[in-house]
């Protein structure tokens, strides 16, 4: 294997009705890799690349992820000793803006909402619309919840009133290689159905 720019990929079915390319210097969490992999993940043993998230962690995202509510990519390769590069999948109902008024509303009132659900001041770097496969997407980009991070969102419209919020947080000194892994992660989707 060479630099992250010739990473390798893997092809996995999200539960969220999607399939997509995760280079293979990530641990993949959806449903069906958690529960291939249970044993491993929630023994007390380390192994498997598992050991770098803690096993208070790993219960409460075991049972997140095996319950459907969120699938997350956890980088295993230049990990902060802090915070580990990480990517995010969960769905909600909700309508992304339709006009240029509506997306220049959203993108008004955002900072403020970040920065009280992050309890410190957050700035919005990006907030536009885009497209993704083909469907309406919000992009954002904003100062991550943990000091020291930059997060990155896509909030892809389903044709069943459903958002797939994909989420990439990574630690200011990672934020070129995250923006280019889940630019492609992103750009690999395609409908699973």
């Amino acid at each position: 294997m060479g630099t992250g720019s010739t990473a390798t990929a893997g092809e996995y079915a999200s539960g969220f009705g999607f399939a997509i390319s995760v280079p293979d210097v990530y641990l993949v969490l959806t449903r069906d890799e958690i529960q291939k992999n249970a044993e491993l993940f929630l023994g007390s043993e380390d192994g498997g690349g598992y050991e770098e998230i803690p096993s208070a962690m790993r219960r409460e995202v075991y049972q997140r992820v095996v319950s459907g509510q969120i699938e997350i990519f956890y980088r295993t390769e230049g990990v902060a000793l802090n915070f580990v590069d990480n990517v995010n999948v969960m769905s909600q109902r909700a309508e992304l803006p339709r006009s240029a008024e509506q997306l220049a509303e959203v993108c008004r009132i955002l900072p403020g909402e970040f920065s009280r659900m992050f309890g410190r001041p957050i700035g919005l770097d990006g907030c536009e619309l885009r497209r993704v496969g083909g469907r309406p997407a919000l992009y954002l980009a904003f100062d991550g919840a943990v000091e020291g991070t930059k997060t990155m969102q896509y909030q892809v419209q389903r044709q069943t009133g459903e958002t797939v919020i994909l989420t990439a947080t990574s630690t200011r000194t990672n934020l070129t290689r995250m923006q280019s892994e889940f630019e492609q992660m992103v750009a690999s989707m395609r409908p699973s159905h």
